[in-house]
């Protein structure tokens, strides 16, 4: 679906977490050129859909598959896009190696860092370093069309898990606090709808992650308690059994970013107390 004048968004199913079923890949046009930006999983039916749909826009060129981090709804597909569209995949040098397990034997060919430029026809899309959901997340600044690729930081359904090994709740902050002071008219998430109420989710995804770290401080203040009481008392009969394991990590991002802020800290019993 074309969503501004050289954006398509293009939802896939894969195997992501509720309440999203799909992931999002975009192709970014001008002329005959064209990038993908994410690849989804390795479902035909997936791969079918983009095809069809860049035919259906006349067959621009894929020049190159932007991955924004490694996780499997967001990065196998590149194994059948470089084979079908002969084109290379580009990825920040931290995700490299995990993107390389997943696309094997597919490899990387071209690094992106903060501040690079991506020529899409006459189109630069700017790269933006934006770790926090992965060390090496990738996010992506259209000027001409004031969009904003937020890949997981910001995603349109739900909210965005953060914690170890891949997630740094500081550095997420940090990433959203940048999000915002682009003049972006559309954030395009990588789950979920476009947003036009860019400033305002931003701000909300912001609060989210704030409020849950002053309830997680509450909590302990009260009681020493461990990464499994916290789980219970703020996700009790709230998260589905198959997605828990996404509390207790998100639970243990909070405790790593308020121990480095030296308001909480681990006991002997693996409980964490308020200091």
């Amino acid at each position: 679906m074309k969503v501004t004048q050289h954006v398509h968004r293009l939802p896939v199913s894969t195997p992501t977490l509720f309440p999203a079923t799909t992931t999002n890949v975009y192709v970014v046009t001008d002329g005959s050129s064209a990038v993908l930006i994410d690849a989804g999983y390795e479902f035909e039916g997936a791969h079918q859909t983009v095809v069809d749909y860049l035919a259906k826009i006349g067959s621009p060129t894929v020049e190159a598959i932007l991955l924004t981090h490694y996780h499997r709804d967001h990065s196998p597909g590149a194994k059948f896009f470089t084979a079908h569209f002969d084109c290379p995949v580009y990825a920040h040098p931290a995700e490299t190696a995990f993107i390389e397990k997943e696309i094997a034997p597919v490899r990387v060919e071209h690094t992106l860092l903060d501040g690079d430029v991506v020529q899409v026809g006459r189109l630069a899309l700017q790269v933006l370093h934006a770790p926090g959901h992965t060390h090496g997340c990738l996010n992506f600044w259209l000027p001409e069309d004031e969009v904003l690729f937020t890949a997981d930081n910001i995603v349109g359904e739900g909210t965005t898990w953060i914690g170890p090994p891949d997630g740094d709740l500081r550095a997420y902050l940090h990433t959203l606090q940048r999000l915002k002071s682009y003049p972006a008219r559309l954030i395009a998430p990588g789950h979920g709808e476009m947003i036009a109420e860019v400033q305002e989710k931003i701000d909300f995804f912001i609060g989210r992650r704030l409020e849950r770290e002053e309830q997680i401080y509450t909590l302990v203040a009260e009681c020493p308690r461990t990464v499994d009481d916290l789980v219970q008392a703020v996700y009790r009969d709230t998260v589905h059994p198959s997605v828990i394991w996404v509390a207790e990590r998100t639970i243990q991002g909070h405790l790593l970013k308020l121990a480095g802020d030296g308001r909480v800290r681990k006991t002997d019993g693996d409980r964490y107390e308020a200091i």
